[in-house]
């Protein structure tokens, strides 16, 4: 595959997630279907991930060749938990989400759902990387 297929796949997933969410908005969907938002957050912690990989591991700017699996999967995790938590803050400064009881549980589930999103992202960038380098 070529070098630069995890980006081109990263930069195909942005606009499907982008019209994704300008659907969302036109019809209302994150507030009449009750998944909608899990569905988005867990799509963008992959997305994320997909970037992440592909820029700290094999664009070559940072790291040759992963390190260690481990370390490199940390490194991903921790990345789109900082996004997540950058996102829940801006939520909350600009009063996008609505603060109720729920609150803090939905913050926690959309959290959580970025980082599935970018462990699935590890899994198949790593996998891609090392089969391209084989």
């Amino acid at each position: 595959m070529k070098k630069y297929s995890l980006l081109y796949i990263s930069l195909g997933l942005v606009a499907v997630f982008s019209l994704l969410h300008f659907l969302a908005l036109a019809f209302y969907l994150y507030w009449t279907v009750w998944w909608f938002d899990n569905l988005m957050h867990f799509f963008a912690g992959f997305i994320g991930g997909l970037i992440i990989v592909w820029f700290l591991f094999d664009s070559n700017i940072f790291y040759k060749h992963p390190t260690s699996v481990f370390f490199s999967f940390l490194i991903v995790f921790a990345s789109a938990l900082v996004v997540g938590i950058a996102w829940e803050v801006f939520e909350y400064v600009n009063d996008i989400a609505k603060s109720t009881e729920a609150y803090a549980v939905d913050t926690f589930l959309d959290l959580v759902l970025d980082v599935l999103g970018a462990t699935l992202a590890s899994l198949i960038g790593f996998k891609q990387i090392f089969r391209t380098e084989n």
